[in-house]
């Protein structure tokens, strides 16, 4: 593998010419990663060959709490919030960036080594790897390559970036650009006017990569996914004891060895992968945008258009809840069609003027009186028997596949277009940055429980230098909003027909959007306040962030320190707490007394 990396950046660096284009914001935030490229200038120039990178390690550790049963986890600590027997979480990694420029092409290869990419996404060691050039005096640039693109005039927070997945595997403690996940693009720039900076971009990505967390069982884990893990391994466990019972006759007290090891095999070779309607690497799932930015009257503005798909799957559970649900929905079935029936016999006697026949008559004699024959053939047909009705229910939910075979959740990526907007300006002494989303998807009405509904996304923030020491505060809320959310738990699904009438079964609860709360609003506010000292060699920073709806939050200060060129030491803590299941950072609570849970980190880097 050395050999063949080290092979692969010679013959680059020998065949192409490279311009890196690496940066964080702007004074109006700008994008968190400049994708331009080009200039206006076109002197000759001799070719530019650069080497730069990063190494660097870090151990973490987290502070124990007590768990629901009011017994310290299985770590062993002494107390809440002791440090002293915590595994601690080491690790280390290498960054190492190769550029080469020209007078009209650039190329850059950067690579990453840690352990997650050595171990589990090897591919991902090329983090990004792209060629491009500028022709017409620099009015058009092509580019092309693994990259990560960022849309949007947010500072390191976005709603119209959308190109590039997330590795969540660190949840979000990486910078921004560090988290994303570099995707195959084709990029086309046009610089339509250079007096108003107006460009248009267009992209396309052939393919897209999928939302990336930590293993099950990490303190990391998504509680949503944890969630459907459980109901996929009930499903398993339950699908096992079926098959295993069937293999054994327990009047014979024998076993069918045949069908039993069948039965073994199904499961061991069961995949997550068989869960996904379709592959993700087909054509199905390529991206494409377009974007125009300019500047006008000290307003950096942009509008875009992405269309794609979002990165984390939406669980279609019809098939289980049906399943795990039938005795209640064959109750209320005839619960409906007994009071439906009641209703039809009493209405046809009255019609007839014969309503003096059950006037003296209880509900419950009439009914019985119809299922006996005495009131009629009509009213004999009308009133079938509960065991009949329920009977009846469950034949239609075996007919239309509501069984345990078929009761494992189907994964999908719902398909979605961004219309989007962006500014950025200076108004008075404050930075700003704006955007906002559109979302479109196919459950434009909101009446499909399996599909994301349409929604609408914000961010609102800005930065400002305070006039006390070298103070800076960068403030930023980041919302969404969940349309058509009143049809969300009134969502209801057919499962089949009784009497020539739908039996609609309630699935709200179960629907991608649903919110035990009933909250379809998301905000969140981010607040970093920083300072430096000592020329700049000593940061101090410390970062907040509060989720309005769960009224989950993080509190992480931080202190490094630049020991030397390009040698820096770090030390941050990080508190978080969230109660609360729809909450941001529920996945690391949900299993502690207090719903709380800190870390202490050590870092240490080398730049050059």
């Amino acid at each position: 593998m050395k050999k063949i990396l080290f092979t692969m950046a010679v013959l680059s660096l020998a065949s192409l010419s490279f311009s890196q284009d690496f940066g964080f914001g702007d004074d109006f935030g700008g994008s968190d990663y400049s994708s331009d490229f080009g200039s206006d200038s076109f002197d000759s120039a001799e070719p530019t060959v650069s080497i730069s990178g990063e190494v660097g390690a870090k151990a973490r550790a987290w502070g124990g709490t007590k768990n629901e049963d009011d017994e310290f986890d299985t770590r062993n600590y002494d107390s809440a919030y002791d440090f002293s027997k915590s595994k601690t979480e080491p690790s280390a990694h290498a960054n190492l960036d190769f550029a080469y420029s020209g007078d009209f092409t650039d190329a850059v290869i950067k690579l990453k080594f840690n352990q997650n990419t050595i171990k589990d996404y090897p591919e991902d060691i090329i983090d990004e790897a792209y060629a491009s050039g500028s022709f017409k005096d620099g009015r058009f640039q092509l580019k092309a390559g693994k990259i990560k693109e960022v849309w949007g005039k947010g500072d390191k927070v976005h709603v119209l970036d959308n190109f590039n997945a997330n590795d969540y595997s660190d949840f979000i403690f990486p910078d921004y650009i560090d988290r994303r996940i570099g995707e195959i693009m084709f990029k086309t720039t046009a610089n339509l006017s250079w007096d108003y900076n107006i460009k248009l971009e267009g992209i396309y990505a052939p393919m897209m990569t999928a939302d990336r967390f930590a293993a099950e069982g990490s303190m990391l884990y998504p509680y949503a996914q944890s969630k459907l893990t459980e109901t996929v391994k009930g499903i398993l466990k339950a699908q096992g004891s079926a098959l295993a019972n069937n293999a054994v006759d327990f009047d014979e007290k024998t076993i069918d060895g045949d069908s039993l090891i069948g039965a073994i095999m199904d499961l061991s070779e069961f995949s997550t992968d068989d869960l996904y309607e379709d592959d993700i690497r087909t054509i199905k799932y390529s991206q494409a945008g377009a974007r125009l930015t300019g500047t006008l009257g000290g307003i950096d503005w942009g509008a875009s258009y992405y269309y794609g798909h979002y990165k984390q799957p939406s669980a279609n559970v019809e098939k289980y809840a049906i399943y795990s649900n039938a005795e209640t929905i064959k109750a209320g079935a005839w619960q409906k069609y007994y009071a439906t029936a009641l209703s039809q016999i009493k209405a046809g006697f009255n019609a007839a003027g014969m309503g003096s026949v059950i006037a003296t008559m209880t509900d419950e004699q009439i009914y019985a009186a119809a299922q006996a024959g005495t009131l009629g053939d009509a009213a004999k047909a009308a009133a079938l028997s509960e065991n009949n009705v329920k009977e009846l229910v469950g034949t239609e939910l075996k007919n239309n596949g509501y069984t345990l075979d078929n009761a494992l959740p189907s994964l999908n990526y719902d398909q979605v277009q961004v219309f989007g907007l962006e500014a950025a300006f200076v108004l008075w002494k404050f930075n700003t940055r704006w955007e906002g989303a559109y979302n479109l998807t196919e459950d434009i009405a909101g009446d499909n429980p399996w599909i994301k509904n349409n929604s609408v996304s914000w961010l609102a923030g800005f930065d400002i230098d305070l006039p006390i020491h070298n103070l800076n505060l960068n403030v930023q809320e980041t919302g969404t909003y969940i349309l058509n959310n009143d049809k969300i738990e009134n969502n209801t699904v057919t499962v089949g027909y009784l009497a020539g009438k739908p039996i609609e079964v309630p699935i709200g609860t179960a629907d991608v959007d649903y919110n035990s709360d009933g909250k379809y609003t998301k905000n969140k506010l981010i607040v970093l306040l920083s300072d430096k000292w000592l020329n700049e060699k000593l940061t101090t920073e410390v970062q907040g962030i509060y989720c309005f709806e769960d009224k989950g939050y993080m509190v992480a200060p931080k202190v490094e320190y630049n020991v030397s060129e390009g040698l820096t030491f770090g030390l941050r803590g990080v508190y978080l707490y969230c109660d609360n299941e729809n909450g941001e950072f529920y996945n690391f609570t949900q299993n502690a007394k207090n719903h709380d849970k800190a870390f202490v980190e050590l870092t240490a880097k080398y730049q050059f």
